[in-house]
């Protein structure tokens, strides 16, 4: 492990390993909470649309 074009490749390759393990649960996480945040919003909005398109009671 003299050699410095190793000592390089080993650290490149760790950092890479690393990054791998926290970015995608990262990003499988954030995508998740996205989604739900989305189909909450559309819910809202289908919610909303269903009672202005009903008549006013009066």
């Amino acid at each position: 492990m003299n050699d410095s074009g190793t000592l390089f490749f080993v650290l490149m390759a760790g950092l890479a390993g690393i990054m791998t393990l926290v970015y995608f649960p990262l990003r499988l996480f954030l995508t998740a909470t996205e989604r739900g945040r989305r189909l909450k919003l559309l819910q809202r909005i289908r919610r909303l649309r269903d009672e202005l398109a009903q008549p006013l009671e009066d």
